[in-house]
């Protein structure tokens, strides 16, 4: 299907965070879902406010990255957000406010537009900033998700395709529409090369998806040295790190532990790879969420001991391991855990892969290469 164009509207000074979202929107883009735009692709000589018009009104999807200096622009006030509005009432637009920095947006003509965060929590007030980009991110792709299943429900249209953009053949300029006998082979061409950028892409990822990667690996580092041990192999990182963001769909790992703190830069790697996690403190509270959440889990991460009643059983993990084996679906569990005496630890191992876990790891190396394996049979 057609990749979503996408048109980032932002304010200049925001151009830091407007790079983090395009960082984590990289993933869609890899997959073809997506063909994000901003201004920054204007090149020397072609008239800016054109450009930008012709981006604006071809756009599938605008994100309005709101704070106070986007609020304060003129030419956004006056151009960008009437364009986005107007195209949004007339529902040939999908427009998603994406709020960066707190800023009172009541009144504003995008604020009866639902917005993300969740529950419009600003980007930079959340503590781990990965985790709101993946709560943005996973916004925007059920978003794009919507407007394909719109396309594929929708009757072909009688006029003419819209344009192709500067991008699909190698120019920043917008180009005119092709006589009516050039549409279908302009497609089959297009087609082609969205294919062959495809395999490209498969063999060697663009920079943006080098910088996650990078993100990816270098989290990985400080959890081995916070633990005390060695740093898991750049290659062996690049490897988990490519396998866990070409799987077809964003995964989901409910975490138990009553210190998360301690796993801090572990769960900020598999972030910094759209993976979303959700961590709660007690095996009472990973059943409650199971019980609730609508959207499934994928994986269940989980620590050896807590401050738990253990009804009989020998730790609070294997406790939360036997709950989990009478309630479908069956998700795998990984137990990460801090007994480095090889002896005892084998005894652990030994324990739990005969109660139904799926494995056990101390080193975050050990941990990623398990989780990697669980969710790409999930």
């Amino acid at each position: 299907m057609e990749p979503v164009d996408l048109f980032y509207s932002y304010a200049h000074e925001d151009e830091k965070l407007r790079d983090e979202l395009d960082g984590h929107l990289a993933l869609l883009r890899r997959k073809g879902v997506i063909r994000p735009w901003h201004d920054r692709g204007i090149v020397a000589g072609q008239k800016w406010d054109e450009a930008i018009d012709a981006q604006l009104t071809r756009a599938d999807l605008i994100l309005l990255l709101v704070s106070m200096d986007f609020l304060n622009s003129d030419y956004i006030w006056g151009k960008e957000l009437a364009t986005a509005v107007a195209r949004a009432e007339r529902g040939d637009a999908s427009v998603v406010p994406v709020l960066l920095r707190a800023v009172d947006i009541e009144g504003a003509p995008f604020a009866h537009l639902q917005g993300l965060p969740t529950d419009l929590r600003p980007v930079t007030s959340w503590p781990n900033r990965d985790e709101a980009w993946t709560d943005v991110a996973k916004g925007i792709r059920r978003t794009v998700e919507r407007i394909q299943q719109r396309w594929a429900s929708a009757p072909p249209p009688s006029g003419a395709p819209k344009a192709t953009r500067s991008s699909d053949v190698g120019t920043a300029t917008a180009t005119a529409p092709a006589p009516e006998a050039g549409f279908k082979v302009l497609g089959a061409r297009l087609g082609a090369r969205a294919k062959e950028d495809t395999r490209t892409a498969d063999k060697s990822p663009d920079p943006l998806v080098r910088r996650m990667m990078a993100g990816f690996a270098n989290e990985l580092s400080v959890a081995a040295r916070m633990r005390g041990v060695d740093d898991i192999e750049s290659s062996e990182a690049e490897g988990t790190a490519l396998a866990l963001i070409d799987m077809p769909d964003q995964k989901r790992v409910l975490w138990v532990d009553d210190k998360p703190e301690g796993n801090r830069h572990e769960i900020a790697a598999l972030a910094k790879l759209q993976i979303e996690i959700v961590t709660v403190h007690s095996s009472e509270e990973a059943l409650a969420r199971l019980d609730a959440d609508e959207e499934g889990f994928d994986l269940v991460i989980s620590d050896w001991s807590r401050p738990e009643a253990l009804e009989g059983m020998p730790s609070a993990g294997l406790k939360l391991l036997r709950a989990l084996a009478t309630r479908p679906p069956r998700l795998p569990v990984i137990f990460y855990h801090g007994e480095f005496d090889e002896t005892r630890r084998t005894a652990r191992r030994d324990t739990l892969l005969r109660a139904g876990a799926f494995g056990e790891a101390v080193r975050p190396g050990e941990l990623l290469a398990l989780v990697r394996t669980a969710l790409q049979g999930a």
